[in-house]
Formats: C-alpha cells, sequence, structure tokens
C-alpha cells in the first residue's frame, strides 16, 4: 500500500539535464531546510551548506574539479592506494572523458550546486547522507530535479572551496545539483527483494 511518501522516493531520479531556469530563493531554502531536519548522530546537526547559484562560479568550481582529476590521472600511480579505482582501465576512460571535455560534465550546467559540509567526529558523514537524501527527495516533491556528485570530493581542499566559506577542519561530505529537469529517464530496474533481504523471523 503505497502512501505520497513512498511514490515520491520511488519517482526520485539522478538528472544531469537541467533547463536554464533559475530556482525560487524561497524553494532553495525549503529544500535545505528538509536538510536540516534530517536524524543526525546525538542530534549534533553537524552540517553546514554551501549554496551556489551563480552560473560564472558553478562554471569555474567545474573547471577546477576537472583540472584536479587531470592530475589524479597524471600521477596515478601515487593515488592507486587512495583509489583503488585507478586499476580499473574503463573507470580510467572515463575519468579522462570527464576531465578533458568541453562541457561541464560535473555539475551538468544545473542552475544550483549545494555543498554539505562536516568535519571528521564519527557518524558524521552518515548524518549529512540523510540530509541530502531529505534535500533530493524535498526537491522531488517540489518537481526539482537534484544529482548527488561524487567528484566534487576533488575540490575540498582547493583554494575555491576556501573562498567560498568553507571552515577549516571541515570536508565536502555531500555534493547536489539542482534544476528543473529537461527530461526524466525512465526508473532503473531494482535488485530482486530476495538477493538483498535476509529475513530472521
Amino acid at each position: 500500500m503505497e502512501n505520497e511518501v513512498l511514490r515520491c522516493i520511488k519517482g526520485r531520479r539522478s538528472i544531469r539535464n537541467y533547463e536554464s531556469n533559475e530556482i525560487p530563493k524561497e524553494i532553495m531554502e525549503e529544500i535545505i531546510t528538509a536538510g536540516r531536519y534530517a536524524p543526525s548522530a546525538e542530534n549534533r546537526q553537524p552540517w553546514k551548506f554551501i549554496v551556489v547559484t551563480n552560473r560564472e562560479e558553478i562554471k569555474r568550481l567545474s573547471e577546477e574539479t576537472k583540472k584536479q582529476i587531470g592530475k589524479i590521472l597524471k600521477q596515478r600511480r601515487k593515488w592507486k592506494r587512495k583509489y583503488r579505482e585507478l586499476n580499473d582501465e574503463q573507470t580510467l576512460m572515463f575519468l579522462r572523458a570527464v576531465a578533458f571535455s568541453e562541457n561541464d560534465t560535473i555539475f551538468h550546467d544545473a542552475p544550483a550546486v549545494v555543498f554539505i559540509l562536516t568535519d571528521d567526529e564519527i557518524f558524521n558523514d552518515e548524518s549529512c547522507a540523510c540530509a541530502a537524501q531529505n534535500m533530493m527527495l524535498a526537491a522531488h516533491s517540489m518537481g526539482i530535479g537534484s544529482c548527488w556528485i561524487g567528484f566534487a570530493k576533488f575540490i575540498e581542499n582547493s583554494e575555491m572551496m576556501k573562498e567560498a566559506g568553507m571552515p577549516e577542519r571541515h570536508h565536502i561530505s555531500a555534493c547536489l545539483t539542482l534544476g528543473y529537469a529537461k527530461s526524466i529517464s525512465k526508473a532503473s530496474p531494482r535488485k530482486p527483494t530476495s538477493d538483498v533481504i535476509k529475513w530472521i523471523g
């Protein structure tokens, strides 16, 4: 038996193709409020949010991310221990395509990017993941698409993030793009419940 929350969860998609329309500030605030109401370890509410809606700044952040990916590719022997994926040839091909593309392959020309920041205290990243999911579901419920951008991790130590106001001893726990979707893909098939659930009665 479904309700509105379950329909929202099942209907959400990762969006990588956005209209140029800006998202009204009051809607952005509601989406971030949904994140702030996520559960957190010991109710620490360990998150801070940096919201970027300036298109030129988003473009600069995208170019900086691609630059950092390019550096890692050039020095991949050094980074293989930290990023085991660098041992996989298909992953390397994908990263090269991202790093050297002339398009915004990082933030997908989204009109808004939200960085969710935290420090290294235990369980803070899990709390921020809950906040990010709340925000994506809230956005979907208001007709706004979103996507979790893992590549943003590559710029957490950059001067640009310091300039943007990232506090000392903080890292990027999650990064979301937000915008009105140009197109919505079909639902990806889910694994059978028998493959992922073990009941102990």
